[in-house]
């Protein structure tokens, strides 16, 4: 089978590898996986993998080719792929947290060979069966951008009428928008560009800032223009630089809270009393648990949570689509495709 392998930081082809395989694990054959932004943190060994050759992506959809015996789906079944494989007995684990499992097997993409590739051996319990009424595109990005946002809606405790600022309107960004939405809250998105300031309208987004040349000196000011002085409920960070992150904690009310998602290799450096004079409380969220992931694709299924899909690649062109994303030519999410 083919895969997009990484020779070494920086270095990614795609190459023949022998048959995904693993006793006692379901294989699936890949119909589409999303390119996220967390692929360049592999490749630039901000998060060095465990070794190379590595195979990469962490998001995907496909079709049951096995499963063991006995296990909760049958061959020929379309499902989405969670990534993380949990201990299965850990506190967090049975408590359906895998996502901080304290000894985990791995997680595709960053410690296990990834989701780039023909086909995909993971545990069958990790396998979320689709309705009929979600793709194949849809689900590759459910499982990653749509169930984080979900997690992170959950950990933050989003609620009706609450002001939700989101900052970065990428694939998480724009579901992170709508399943706030979901919960009642009134959004308000921060773009780079006007043209994602439409796709987080497009998205369900009240109102939009758009960076104008200072950046995120201003945007504290804006938030609370808009929101008569009171500031945000809650600011969502996805773009992680020490510049957002300082401005979304100016941004909050009174008991905001900070839900921090993105990252860069930026430092954050603050003083407490900035917290401590409003009580903020700081959210941080990882991927998320099995469960956020069925609650997107019954989102997706009931029409209450859509995909953006920028453009759909070949797995001999995964590099094209990698490249466009560093360039911040995407919009929305590209999306690999095996037809």
């Amino acid at each position: 089978m083919k895969a997009a392998l990484l020779a070494s930081k920086g270095e990614l082809a795609v190459r023949e590898i022998p048959d995904a395989a693993h006793e006692g694990w379901a294989v699936v054959e890949t119909r589409a996986a999303g390119i996220c932004g967390t692929e360049l943190h592999i490749i630039d060994a901000l998060f060095e993998p465990p070794r190379y050759p590595f195979t990469i992506g962490h998001e995907a959809a496909g079709v049951v080719a096995s499963a063991p015996e006995g296990s909760p789906v049958r061959a020929g079944q379309r499902v989405a792929v969670y990534n993380m494989i949990g201990c299965g007995h850990c506190e967090w684990c049975r408590s359906g947290n895998p996502q901080v499992c304290t000894e985990p097997v791995g997680q595709l993409g960053f410690t296990l060979d990834g989701t780039f590739s023909d086909y995909i051996a993971v545990p069958a319990e990790n396998l979320v069966p689709l309705p009929d009424e979600v793709s194949f595109a849809d689900a590759a990005l459910l499982s990653c951008a749509g169930m984080t946002a979900v997690h992170a809606s959950r950990l933050g405790g989003v609620a009706l009428g609450d002001v939700v600022v989101v900052d970065g309107v990428g694939g998480v960004g724009l579901m992170m928008i709508q399943v706030a939405r979901a919960c009642g809250a009134d959004v308000l998105a921060i773009a780079d560009e006007e043209t994602k300031a439409e796709l987080a309208r497009a998205a369900g987004a009240e109102r939009c800032i758009v960076l104008g040349p200072g950046g995120y000196a201003d945007v504290a000011e804006a938030v609370r223009e808009a929101t008569s002085g009171a500031g945000a409920s809650h600011f969502v960070e996805l773009v992680g630089t020490e510049e957002s992150m300082l401005a979304g904690l100016r941004s909050l009310r009174r008991h905001g809270t900070f839900v921090s998602i993105g990252y860069t290799g930026e430092h954050l450096n603050v003083h407490p009393v900035e917290l401590i004079l409003s009580e903020l409380r700081w959210v941080s969220s990882v991927a998320a648990s099995r469960r956020d992931l069925e609650t997107a694709v019954g989102l997706c299924a009931g029409g209450r949570l859509e995909t953006v899909v920028d453009t759909r690649y070949p797995l001999d062109q995964v590099g094209v689509g990698l490249d466009r994303l560093r360039a911040r030519k995407v919009s929305g999410r590209n999306v690999l495709v095996w037809e």
